[in-house]
């Protein structure tokens, strides 16, 4: 490898200037002397695409004509050029100019790995973004240690250019939420694996929420049936797929949308028929892998515990604020 190989940074963009900037420019600061910046604009029109031209020369602009959601990021990763590809959302911008030399070493200290997973903060309260924390570990115990995980922080992660010659990036259908599980299950099967990293550390600007939002319930009761079919044999699946499901509807009683959570498993039953083309189950061994893993994880009222931290919206002033994703 060289000694700075080219990494291609992909930003997406969708609608807010101010956000946008900061995390373009916290890639125009790294210290790093071989930056690839490509901006995948997510449908917002005219009056910004041309902005971000203006200020923005150094960026590669790809502007789409509309939201397509999650799959926006794999315009950039088509265009990119490097051997490795960082994907940052239009809200997640690096904390300080040695980032891009961290990813390298981190891909050096991990040469079976095919993703890296950042560290991410909420900028309000200093803190780790816990809503962010998907891992199979209890994040008060395991967020400055460095581990292998099964889970792809969404706008927050790295990778090999390499994985996506052998495996289909994002995945349209599910627009968003969930697409870095199921695009992790998929690199995890073609025998990479995926490490968290401590020391590259983001901000995530997540907007704080005041009252219930109906978008994660929706999105993630659907997407789970889609990502379940596709990628498990079909006992694991159930095995899988229940307990969250019940959790799902646990959480969305507490945040009073129930309505969208059953919306989401009606439209997700739904997708399923056009799904069969797509099922592949993952291997024996990488569900044993997964296994080895999860059992780091805390049990299951800890797990609901904080997955009602996650899901459901935090009250003004509170440590946990529920995030948004522009797609």
């Amino acid at each position: 490898m060289p000694e700075t190989p080219l990494v291609s940074v992909v930003v997406l963009s969708y609608k807010r200037r101010g956000p946008v900037a900061r995390v373009i420019e916290s890639v125009l600061a790294q210290d790093y002397p071989a930056i690839e910046l490509i901006v995948v604009d997510n449908g917002s029109g005219p009056e910004l695409t041309t902005w971000l031209t203006s200020e923005f020369p150094q960026a590669h602009l790809i502007a789409l004509p509309g939201n397509i959601g999650a799959a926006a990021r794999n315009y950039g990763v088509e265009r990119a050029r490097g051997e490795f590809i960082v994907n940052l959302d239009n809200d997640v911008y690096f904390d300080e100019p040695g980032a891009i030399r961290r990813i390298i070493a981190g891909f050096g200290r991990h040469p079976a790995a095919g993703c890296l997973v950042f560290r991410v903060y909420h900028p309000e309260t200093g803190r780790l973004h816990v809503r962010d924390w998907c891992h199979p570990r209890l994040w008060q115990e395991a967020e400055d240690q460095e581990f292998e995980t099964f889970y792809i922080t969404e706008g927050a992660a790295a990778f090999r250019r390499e994985v996506f010659r052998r495996v289909e990036p994002y995945w349209a259908d599910l627009f968003i939420g969930h697409e870095g599980y199921d695009l992790g299950l998929r690199i995890m099967d073609a025998g990479y694996q995926i490490w968290y990293l401590p020391d590259v550390k983001v901000w995530h600007m997540a907007s704080r929420e005041t009252r219930p939002d109906w978008r994660p319930f929706y999105y993630y009761a659907r997407n789970l049936f889609p990502i379940v079919y596709r990628n498990y044999p079909f006992w694991q699946g159930l095995l899988h797929a229940v307990p969250r499901l019940l959790a799902f509807g646990l959480y969305s009683l507490q945040a009073r949308a129930p309505g969208r959570y059953l919306l989401g498993v009606r439209d997700g039953l739904r997708m399923l028929p056009g799904c069969r083309g797509l099922r592949r189950p993952i291997r024996r061994e990488t569900l044993r892998r997964i296994r080895e893993l999860k059992r780091f994880q805390p049990g299951l009222l800890q797990r609901l515990a904080l997955g009602v931290q996650r899901m459901v919206p935090a009250r003004a002033g509170s440590q946990i604020a529920l995030g948004r994703h522009d797609g």
